[in-house]
C-alpha cells in the first residue's frame, strides 16, 4: 500500500465536522492530519492523530501536508487558496470556488503553473436526487422534457450567528451558499442556458443578505427552475422533472448530510440506500409508480482525489467547470439587479 495523504483542514465548522473530516478519515489511504482551530481543540477529540495548527501560516508551512482543505468563509477562498498553492499545496476549495470570476481565473492559472491540483466539493454531484434525475433523463421515460425543477426549501425565520453568511459582503447570501450547488447540477446536466431571469430577495426579519431566490434557465425546448428559501415550513418537493410523457417527482434531495451529522461512518457499498419510503415516483399514462433512487456516493469525491494525485485521473469537479458556476452566479445577479432577462447565446 502507498503512503497515506495527508490532508489539512482550514476549519473545523459545519462543513469540517459533518462533511470533509469524516470522508477524509475514511479513505484508507488519506489521512486528516491538521486542522485549523484558533483557539479550541474539539477536532482532536474525535481524531486524535490530527494536529491542531493555529494558524493558516502554520497550516501550510507543514511540510508534511499534501492537501489542503479551502473550508473557511467564502470571502476568503481566493486568498486562502492562492496562499495555500504558493506553499506548494494541492487545494480542495469548498463551494462557491471564489467570490469573483476574476480570483477563479488567477487561482486556476496558478495551479496550472505550478503543476498543483485545484478542484472544489460540489457534493451534490454525488447526491442521490442528481443521480436519479440523470438516469430518468437518459432513459427517456418523460418524454420531451419542458421542466426541470430543483428546490432547497427550509425554515430557518431567524437570521442564524454566522456572519459571513448574513452579512453583506463578497461571497455572502443563499444565492452564493445553496445557488452554486443548484446552477451547478444544471449545468452539468445541460450546459450554458441562452438566457437567465432572476428574482433575488430578503425576506427574514432583520436579514441582510439574500435569503431567497428563484432562477429560470432557459434552454432550447426547456426551462430550469431552481429555488431556496429559509422561509417554508413545509417544503416544496426536491426535484421535479416534467415531460409530454409523464412527470418525475422527488421530495427528498438526499439521505447523506442527515446521517454524517449524525455521526454514521460513510463506509460500506449500503451505507447512502434510501428506504422505499424516500424514494420518489414517476406518474405516466400507465400509472403512478415508486421509482427506485439511485443512491448518492459523497466518499467518492475523495477517492476522485486521492486517485487524481497519485495516479493522474481526470478530476471530477474541475476548477473551469467550477468557474463558469461562479460567472453563472455574477450573470443571476446581474438579471436580479437589472429586474431583466440577460441572453447569453
Amino acid at each position: 500500500m502507498s503512503k497515506p495523504l495527508n490532508i489539512a483542514l482550514a476549519s473545523y465548522g459545519m462543513s469540517g465536522k459533518v462533511f470533509h473530516a469524516p470522508l477524509i478519515a475514511a479513505h484508507p489511504n488519506l489521512k486528516l492530519a491538521a486542522v485549523l482551530q484558533r483557539s479550541s481543540n474539539t477536532a482532536q477529540e474525535r481524531y486524535p492523530e490530527a494536529h491542531i495548527a493555529r494558524s493558516f501560516a502554520e497550516l501550510i508551512g507543514n511540510p508534511t501536508i499534501d492537501i489542503v482543505v479551502v473550508n473557511t468563509p467564502n470571502a476568503l477562498h481566493y486568498p486562502m487558496a492562492r496562499d495555500a498553492l504558493r506553499a506548494g499545496k494541492h487545494v480542495v476549495l469548498e463551494k462557491p470556488f471564489t467570490a469573483t470570476i476574476d480570483e477563479g481565473r488567477e487561482l486556476i492559472e496558478l495551479a496550472e503553473q505550478l503543476g498543483l491540483m485545484l478542484t472544489v466539493f460540489h457534493n451534490r454531484r454525488l447526491q442521490s436526487g442528481f443521480n436519479t434525475a440523470q438516469k430518468i433523463l437518459h432513459e427517456k421515460r418523460l418524454g420531451k422534457i419542458n421542466t426541470f425543477a430543483v428546490t432547497i426549501d427550509r425554515f430557518r425565520p431567524a437570521p442564524g450567528p454566522k456572519k459571513w453568511k448574513e452579512e453583506p459582503g463578497p461571497g455572502a447570501g443563499l444565492l452564493y451558499d445553496l445557488g452554486s450547488h443548484l446552477l451547478d447540477e444544471c449545468l452539468i446536466l445541460f450546459g450554458l442556458p441562452q438566457s437567465v431571469y432572476a428574482d433575488l430577495r430578503i425576506e427574514r426579519d432583520g436579514a441582510k443578505t439574500c435569503d431567497y431566490f428563484d432562477v429560470r434557465l432557459d434552454y432550447p425546448g426547456h426551462k430550469c427552475l431552481l429555488k431556496a428559501s429559509m422561509l417554508a415550513r413545509e417544503p416544496a418537493p426536491a426535484y421535479v422533472i416534467h415531460g409530454d410523457q409523464g412527470s418525475y417527482l422527488k421530495p427528498l434531495g438526499d439521505v447523506q448530510e442527515a446521517r454524517l451529522a449524525a455521526g454514521m461512518v460513510p463506509q460500506g457499498a449500503n451505507w447512502a440506500d434510501e428506504a422505499p419510503h424516500e424514494w420518489g415516483h414517476i406518474h405516466t399514462d400507465k400509472g403512478r409508480e415508486a421509482y427506485p433512487t439511485v443512491a448518492g456516493n459523497y466518499p467518492l469525491f475523495y477517492d476522485n482525489v486521492y486517485r487524481h494525485v497519485v495516479h493522474g485521473d481526470t478530476l471530477l469537479v474541475q476548477a473551469e467547470q467550477a468557474l463558469v458556476t461562479v460567472g453563472m452566479i455574477e450573470v443571476v445577479e446581474r438579471s436580479a439587479r437589472e429586474r431583466a432577462c440577460i441572453e447569453l447565446t
